[in-house]
């Protein structure tokens, strides 16, 4: 009873280790870099959100005595903006998008694959058209120096950089996915633990 205790400790471990990938080495250098960005920028806009939330409540603190700070719904509208765009190519990564495969699932595997390749070459060139859109306009507003109209005038380009940041990480995390379909065959993500 022992012997067979013992033989399925080994099952065990596998299943417990599920960074252990079929990928190519040169895939899993690139994947790692791409979750460690997308890891990075989930922590920057977990810390937007706290900040978002500590001035809202500093917000209604002031209001019981008639004061303001004349920025909050400002700084917030552009927290939530950079929040979206920062956490969602960790959220793509972690699975945690909603995705529909009732018609995927019902395929072979080659329709499967074609599937998906499709859906990643059209999500990847949206992205990009978004990409090159965006980055004209972060550096015409940083070239002209334009800021906002609100009581603390803050340079435009910073929050548009957010989106462009986001924009760059989600294409950045599609590439992925696909050079994982082309490489191994499958363009699926493991679950990622912070």
């Amino acid at each position: 009873m022992s012997a067979q205790t013992h033989h399925e400790l080994p099952e065990i471990e596998e299943h417990q280790h599920p960074e252990v990938t079929d990928d190519p080495a040169w895939l899993t250098v690139i994947a790692r870099v791409s979750t460690f960005l997308n890891k990075l920028a989930a922590v920057v806009s977990a810390t937007l959100l706290v900040c978002m939330t500590s001035l809202i409540i500093v917000e209604i603190c002031m209001r019981f005595f008639s004061k303001s700070t004349y920025m909050a719904d400002v700084l917030v509208g552009y927290g939530v903006a950079a929040i979206t765009f920062l956490a969602a190519p960790w959220a793509l990564e972690e699975g945690a998008m909603i995705r529909v495969t009732v018609l995927t699932d019902k395929m072979n595997a080659t329709f499967r694959w074609i599937a998906e390749a499709f859906a990643l070459a059209a999500a990847g060139g949206l992205m990009w058209f978004l990409l090159t859109y965006q980055w004209a306009s972060v550096t015409k507003l940083f070239a002209r120096g334009s800021v906002s109209q609100h009581f603390i005038p803050i340079p435009l380009w910073i929050p548009e950089a957010f989106f462009l940041t986001g924009l760059a990480l989600l294409l950045f995390q599609i590439v992925v996915r696909a050079l994982r379909l082309l490489a191994v065959g499958h363009g699926e993500e493991r679950a990622l633990t912070l």
